[in-house]
C-alpha cells in the first residue's frame, strides 16, 4: 500500500525533482506556445532552483510520497518576483506542478491550499500569479480556485509566452 502524501517546505537538495516536475509540467507548452518555443534545459532549471530554494524568502512546498516529488509550489514576496511590485502585502506565486500520474486527486487543491497558509503566516493579503494564455487546465483550475484576471494578456521574454496575470485574496 502506498504511502499518504506528506507536505514539507523543499530545501536545495531537492532542485533537481522540482526541475524534473517543471520540465514535465511544461511538456505540453508547445501545442499553445510560438513556433521554435523551447522549455528550459533540465540542468538549466536545475540550477535556478538550486539558486531560488538557497534563499530564505523563497517557500517552496513538496508533495512527496514514498520518497518522490510529486507536486510542488512555490511563494515569495512579488517585489523579488519577475515583474516586481513594491507592495509588501502582495506575494508571487509560481511552479504548482503536479506528476501527471496524480493529477485529478485533489492535489493541486492541497498544494494550493498549503501556499494560501503560507502566505497567511506571512502577512500577505493579495496573491498574483502569471499563467501561459493558452494553459487552459491550469486557468480553470485557478479560476476555481478563486483567482481573477488582472489585466490584458502580455508577452512575456521570460519564457517566451502570452501570460495572463492573476490575483486572488488572501
Amino acid at each position: 500500500m502506498p504511502e499518504a502524501i506528506q507536505l514539507r517546505r523543499a530545501s536545495v537538495a531537492d532542485a533537481r525533482a522540482l526541475a524534473e516536475g517543471v520540465i514535465e509540467g511544461v511538456a505540453d507548452y508547445p501545442a499553445f506556445a510560438p513556433p521554435g518555443w523551447s522549455a528550459p534545459s533540465l540542468e538549466a532549471e536545475v540550477a535556478h532552483l538550486q539558486s531560488s530554494l538557497a534563499d530564505d524568502a523563497v517557500y517552496c512546498v513538496v508533495a512527496e510520497r514514498d520518497g518522490a516529488v510529486v507536486g510542488q509550489i512555490t511563494l515569495l514576496a512579488a517585489a523579488r518576483a519577475p515583474h516586481a511590485v513594491d507592495d509588501p502585502r502582495l506575494a508571487h506565486v509560481s511552479n504548482l506542478f503536479v506528476r501527471r500520474d496524480h493529477w485529478g486527486g485533489g492535489l493541486a487543491r492541497e498544494l494550493h491550499a498549503a501556499a494560501m497558509d503560507v502566505a497567511r503566516d506571512g502577512g500577505f493579503t493579495q496573491l498574483r500569479l502569471f499563467v501561459a494564455e493558452g494553459q487552459g487546465r491550469a486557468r480553470r483550475f485557478y479560476e476555481r480556485e478563486g483567482w481573477q484576471p488582472a489585466g490584458e494578456p502580455f508577452d512575456d521574454p521570460v519564457p517566451g509566452l502570452t501570460m495572463i496575470e492573476y490575483r486572488r485574496a488572501v
